[in-house]
């Protein structure tokens, strides 16, 4: 939901933004129309969807997508446009790009088609990717290969790349920056070395506990309960059913943002002064 709001392509009227900015280039695109907004998706903004499966339509051939989607934003006859669609296939190490673009969807293993789907994501060079859980349908090996890939093209490009993903091991590889997600809001932010070394909110603690690691052989750790229902969050933090150090505060208020270094923050009652004049739950 987080990256299609950044598109400005979350489900109307189920869903809404009720605030905030989504600033690029000094401009904020929230208060954009529809019509601005078709300029920014693909020339400024670009998806990588987790399932290369659903992300490709089955009945046009790889040439004819990519094509498409560069002649929302680019004019050019149907060679100079073969050309392009050529070149985004080698932007992203596919073999025989001339033969592929004949191909369909069908006749290419899920790696391959993850790399089309970025190759049309990279074909009108945008400045920022929103890769969504990108590798969650391919094997490891496949994995490593892709991930790779995505930094070559950054290193080449310069581009910015939002990195969704819910594991640890992307994040450290692929990530500079880190902002963790609780029930739609960000609980904590910080440098990856930082989040790593100094994990300030509970929930991102938990979160690294129940990394599995190989020298340990207990029972995996796992986080009791379940996050709130969207359309019924709680008044204070999201996390404090869940959280074993909460108290009456944690429940009443939203915890402010706090920040305990340069570029280090957390939204935490527990790094407030005020923590130390609250009562703790008695069970």
């Amino acid at each position: 939901m987080t990256a299609l709001s950044l598109l400005r392509l979350i489900p109307k009227p189920a869903a809404r933004i009720v605030s905030g900015q989504i600033i690029l280039d000094g401009e904020d695109l929230v208060p954009k129309s529809d019509k601005e907004m078709r300029e920014v998706r693909g020339r400024k903004i670009s998806m990588i969807l987790q399932d290369p499966q659903t992300s490709l339509n089955p009945v046009f051939t790889i040439g004819n997508q990519l094509r498409e989607a560069l002649g929302i934003h680019q004019a050019g006859d149907r060679k100079d446009m073969l050309r392009r669609a050529v070149d985004a296939l080698k932007n992203v190490r596919v073999a025989a790009p001339e033969r592929r673009l004949d191909d369909f969807p069908h006749q290419m293993s899920g790696g391959m088609k993850q790399r089309v789907i970025g190759a049309i994501a990279i074909s009108c060079e945008p400045k920022v990717i929103i890769a969504d859980e990108p590798t969650t349908a391919l094997d490891v090996t496949i994995q490593l290969q892709y991930l790779r890939l995505l930094k070559d093209i950054q290193s080449e490009t310069g581009l910015g790349i939002i990195f969704i993903t819910h594991d640890f091991g992307i994040v450290a590889r692929m990530c500079d920056r880190v902002a963790v997600m609780y029930a739609g809001r960000i609980v904590e932010f910080a440098s990856v070395r930082d989040l790593f070394n100094k994990p300030q909110h509970p929930y991102t603690q938990t979160l690294m506990a129940s990394v599995p690691q190989m020298e340990k052989t207990d029972r995996l750790y796992a986080i009791e309960g379940q996050p709130p229902a969207l359309y019924a969050l709680p008044v204070g933090c999201r996390f404090a059913d869940r959280c074993q150090y909460a108290r009456d505060i944690c429940r009443e208020q939203y915890p402010p943002q706090i920040t305990t270094e340069e570029g280090h923050t957390a939204d935490c009652w527990m790094l407030d002064p005020a923590w130390a004049e609250t009562e703790p739950v008695r069970t």
